[in-house]
């Protein structure tokens, strides 16, 4: 099982191993679910896709946060 995991619907990658109650990873649609193996490709899909590190299991790269800050 790959170590995270994004949702294609609302562009957020998870963190499988810190996965959180509020994270709701069992309402993500079995169509919307993307496996990421490694911290290289959900670095590439945040960089180039717009995706978003889930900010209750993977705040580090919860991009939200750091936009609010940059401003």
């Amino acid at each position: 099982m790959a170590r995270y995991l994004a949702n294609k619907n609302t562009k957020e990658i998870h963190d499988l191993n810190n996965e959180q109650e509020n994270c709701q990873i069992n309402e993500i649609k079995p169509e919307h679910r993307m496996p990421l193996d490694s911290l290289g490709e959900v670095i590439k899909y945040i960089r180039n896709y717009g995706y978003n590190g889930c900010i209750w299991c993977f705040p580090q790269y919860h991009t939200d946060l750091k936009r609010i800050y940059h401003h």
